[in-house]
């Protein structure tokens, strides 16, 4: 028996990182996923892998900045499995900058992703979930640096930290339903957007991906990092019916970088 064994799975930014890793971990634990990115070609290798391993996948490339592409995503995961119990907003990238060279793309880009992306994907998914007795589960993906700010990311702490007060109140407008709703705030997980991004050629919307290896090792200095695999455990505990009575949460899985 698995933890999600008869669930239906959407988790956005699911083609590389963080949200890989749950989508794998989902369907492992039973859940039919339906995954959703930017990034089309390694959104497939996902579905084709979870597929590979005997797991139920599909999806679609969508932007979640565009309320139509989120609508989308939602309609077609209800349609093909019946169903949307759990909705993991992963999606969400970085656009450092001290404050006074920040410019209006970096800012609007970072938080329409991580912050706007999350509220249109909620709102999309109403329609699916805000049924009596429905008992669904929307995890979104944060950070500390929404908690203790963090130099060079206000744009980020920003939308992050939006994100615990988004959190909060959909657990209390929600809760009658029997919906939970936790945020993560994670600390240093190794992905593409933590990596030496003098080692990097990748870029993202026009932009080279990691931070500055100087800074990168500072932080090493304290933690140890994570692994997507590491990080999508939580995820998979506020997803389970281990979690019913946990709502409105914000959960610090940061290896102690904030306390």
């Amino acid at each position: 028996m698995g933890k999600l064994d008869g669930k239906v799975a959407v988790v956005t930014g699911a083609a590389r990182g963080i949200g890989r890793a749950d989508a794998l971990l989902f369907a492992e634990e039973g859940a039919a996923v339906f995954v959703t990115d930017i990034d089309e070609a390694p959104l497939l290798e996902v579905i084709n892998g979870i597929r590979a391993m005997g797991g139920i996948a599909d999806g679609c490339a969508g932007d979640v900045t565009n309320i139509d592409d989120c609508q989308t995503v939602m309609d077609r995961a209800a349609k093909e499995f019946g169903a949307l119990d759990v909705l993991v907003n992963n999606a969400g990238l970085t656009r450092d900058a001290l404050i006074h060279k920040m410019t209006d793309a970096q800012w609007d880009l970072c938080v329409d992703i991580s912050l706007k992306g999350t509220f249109n994907c909620i709102r999309a998914a109403s329609k699916y979930m805000l049924k009596e007795g429905h008992n669904g589960r929307i995890i979104n993906v944060a950070s500390v640096a929404g908690l203790m700010g963090n130099i060079g990311q206000v744009n980020y702490s920003a939308a992050k930290s939006g994100l615990i007060g988004l959190t909060k109140t959909v657990a209390r407008e929600w809760g009658r339903f029997g919906i939970t709703c936790n945020v993560i705030a994670y600390g240093f997980v190794d992905t593409r957007l933590t990596r030496e991004k003098e080692d990097q050629q990748e870029e993202v919307y026009g932009e080279a991906v990691g931070i500055p290896k100087k800074v990168r090792d500072l932080v090493l200095l304290q933690v140890k990092p994570m692994t997507p695999e590491d990080a999508a455990k939580p995820v998979l505990f506020l997803a389970s019916d281990d979690a019913a009575f946990i709502t409105g949460q914000v959960l610090n899985v940061s290896a102690g970088i904030y306390m």
